[in-house]
């Protein structure tokens, strides 16, 4: 099943490398890429369509917010510029809960897997560097 987000388009369903339990469709939206996850008992009859079309139309304000959150949650971290991030992504979960993920921080621990910044509607709630504890050379998580 393809869904349609307004203004973006159809976003196909992926299917390879999927859990059971999770539905999950993408696309790109000029250079950013868009992804919508339900994990089950949701269903894609869950999704706020409207919000998740809005978020594309907002994006340069979006993508600053989510830019201050990391610059916040890093800037004391050894090596860590706000400069050095970029790529960012954003995946929708039913409700108005999403998250943009910036693939590419040049920062040691950083450069990895990236940073997850999550929000419930325009309202940053976390942020998440995505590196395994156990894998940082010399840092510790407090």
């Amino acid at each position: 099943m393809t869904i349609t987000i307004p203004g973006v388009g159809d976003l196909p369903p992926v299917v390879d490398h999927v859990p059971a339990g999770l539905s999950c469709w993408g696309t790109v939206d000029g250079e950013t890429p868009i992804s919508v996850i339900v994990e089950a008992p949701a269903t894609a009859d869950d999704l706020d369509l409207p919000f998740v079309a809005g978020v594309p139309t907002d994006r340069d304000r979006l993508e600053a917010t989510a830019r201050a959150a990391v610059e916040d949650a890093f800037r004391d971290r050894p090596g860590f510029s706000p400069d050095g991030v970029a790529d960012p992504g954003s995946t929708f979960h039913p409700g108005r809960d999403w998250l943009t993920r910036f693939a590419d921080v040049a920062a040691p621990g950083l450069d990895e897997l990236g940073v997850m910044v999550v929000f419930r509607d325009e309202e940053v709630i976390g942020v998440d560097d995505l590196t395994d504890p156990g894998e940082l050379h010399g840092h510790e998580d407090g």
